[in-house]
């Protein structure tokens, strides 16, 4: 199953529910969420190897409703260190292409799973444009550094 089939069979008003019971501070962003869920049905999915894990939280021994969404690609070696993949920065077309995990269809409703995956989505913005200029800014702040660290290592 492809996260682009749960949100075509999913209206917006039981995933607004799910999301807020989940996250009640996404309140004062809700319209934006509609809107990411407009675009998300509208979008065209691009085929992807990647399976969408959904794996739950836990604190003091106690499972909790919250999680965090990763992908595991199937095409890098076992010979890597790892096949699991931070999803902030995909675009949400290839999101739509994404199989979802045997474990996280047993473990979570299928508006959960929307929602989960809706609050990675957009960890670093509410548009794909947002979230491009986050990770823009973050891998020049980090090409900053690099050359900053290194040119004091060599002046030395």
């Amino acid at each position: 199953m492809k996260l682009h089939e749960l949100i075509q069979r999913n209206h917006w008003l039981s995933v607004k529910l799910t999301l807020l019971k989940m996250e009640p501070e996404l309140a004062s962003v809700i319209n934006a969420y509609e809107r990411i869920y407009g675009e998300l049905r509208s979008l065209e999915p691009k085929e992807s190897s990647v399976i969408l894990m959904i794996d739950r939280h836990w604190e003091d021994g106690e499972p909790t409703i919250h999680a965090h969404a990763y992908g595991y690609d199937t095409t890098i070696p076992d010979s890597e260190p790892t096949r699991g993949l931070a999803l902030e920065w995909v675009s949400w077309s290839k999101w739509l292409g994404f199989t979802l995990d045997r474990d996280a269809i047993d473990e979570w409703t299928e508006l959960e799973m929307i929602s989960h995956s809706l609050i990675e989505m957009t960890l670093d913005g509410l548009t794909q444009e947002e979230i491009e200029e986050t990770k823009n800014e973050i891998i020049f702040s980090a090409e900053v550094i690099k050359k900053e660290y290194f040119k004091n290592k060599l002046d030395k």
